[in-house]
């Protein structure tokens, strides 16, 4: 389980809670106090019977197993749309490099889906973001030839195993060239944190909310040979009336609310 913690207009407390088992998710439910707000994300179990819950939606999202290791999980992908292009990506690595929690892939990461979110008009990342995200959180920035091209944000936690990614963003949408070099680079990337998360013990590479079948960003997670899960998000609060009202005012403040977004299929609004 991974929290996060803020306070909005001094009062009121507001935890984001991501991937509590049953038995965290009933501790947090029965301890709370008035001023309390909790935000649940990334449950595997149903807690509508829990007390204190005001909110409860379900979305679907793509995990990948990653106990198999690299060999067996590169088979499991689909050949042409995607072991392919990372194939091809591999003939690119001359000009790459990629860098992780750097301060230089801190602010490219942040330049790069700043630019990305303008054009798609989502909500821009603040750098405060990261620096909450701490020690749980990695960003990593794929360069080519010295200029950074794509970028992922994902959230570590160690005692469940998994790692989910938040946001990404891409020059894709910038110029064909860049849109040519991504289709190969940017699925080079999230095999390169396969691999590194493999390595370090994680069990499960969440990619995040998906659609139907239709959507092109769904076809791009499943292309990697994870599957269709359902994870539950959940509102919680020691008082009904103020965790309306502080969700209500959180939203207005932040712009933050569980949705999927329609260009990544990430819940990074999900705050």
């Amino acid at each position: 389980m991974v929290t996060f913690e803020r306070r909005v207009g001094g009062v009121l407390r507001y935890l984001k809670v991501w991937f509590p088992s049953r038995e965290e998710a009933l501790e947090i439910s029965e301890s709370l106090q008035p001023n309390t707000v909790v935000r649940v994300f990334g449950a595997s179990s149903d807690l509508t019977e829990l007390p204190h819950l005001i909110e409860h939606r379900k979305l679907l999202t793509a995990w990948l197993d990653l106990s198999p290791g690299p060999e067996e999980i590169l088979k499991g992908m689909r050949r042409k749309s995607c072991r392919y292009e990372i194939r091809r990506a591999e003939k690119m690595l001359d000009g790459v490099e990629i860098e992780i929690n750097s301060s230089r892939a801190h602010r490219d990461f942040l330049a790069v889906f700043s630019d990305f979110a303008g054009i798609k008009n989502l909500p821009k990342l603040p750098a405060q973001r990261l620096r909450e995200y701490g020690d749980q959180g990695d960003t990593f920035v794929l360069y080519l030839k010295g200029e950074p091209l794509c970028g992922h944000l994902l959230l570590r936690d160690t005692a469940s195993g998994i790692v989910r990614l938040l946001n990404s963003g891409s020059r894709r949408l910038q110029t064909p060239e860049d849109a040519a070099a991504c289709g190969a680079l940017n699925r080079y990337l999230h095999w390169h944190e396969i691999q590194r998360y493999h390595n370090q013990g994680f069990r499960i590479f969440d990619f995040g909310g998906i659609r139907d079948d239709e959507d092109s960003v769904t076809r791009f997670k499943l292309s990697f040979g994870g599957s269709p899960v359902t994870e539950h998000y959940y509102l919680f609060g020691g008082s009904r009336w103020i965790a309306k009202l502080g969700n209500l005012v959180h939203e207005k403040l932040f712009r933050r609310r569980v949705v999927v977004s329609k260009s990544n299929g990430t819940v990074e609004n999900a705050e």
